[in-house]
Parts: C-alpha cells; sequence; structure tokens
C-alpha cells in the first residue's frame, strides 16, 4: 500500500493495487477507484457532515 496523501482534509490516502482507501480516525471511509472520484466523495462527506477542515489541509501535496 502506497500513501498518496498525508492529510487531504483530514484523511490519509493510500492506493492498494487498483483501489485508493481514504483512511479518517483509523478507519477506511471509501474504497473506490479513480483517485478523482474518491477525493469528490472525501469534500462531499465533508461538505454534507460539516466537518470543518484548515486550509494547509487542502494544500497538502501528493507524496512521491
Amino acid at each position: 500500500m502506497k500513501t498518496i496523501y498525508e492529510n487531504y482534509r483530514g484523511f490519509k490516502i493510500n492506493k492498494d493495487d487498483s483501489t485508493y482507501n481514504a483512511i479518517h480516525a483509523d478507519r477506511i471511509i471509501f474504497t473506490q477507484s479513480p483517485l478523482s472520484q474518491v477525493l469528490d466523495s472525501i469534500d462531499h462527506y465533508i461538505d454534507v457532515t460539516g466537518i470543518s477542515d484548515s486550509s494547509e489541509d487542502q494544500s497538502s501535496l501528493p507524496q512521491n
């Protein structure tokens, strides 16, 4: 499993084979592919639940 984002809006994003896992509070919340779908799901989840996030979380860059 490879880490793609260490902190995207409070979620850690990992790639496992051909799927991406969004992990929050040590639980996998979303497992989807492609990556853009996972990020869109996180954005929607944040909007719906009202979880606040800091601007630095949104600016995290992918790790190589």
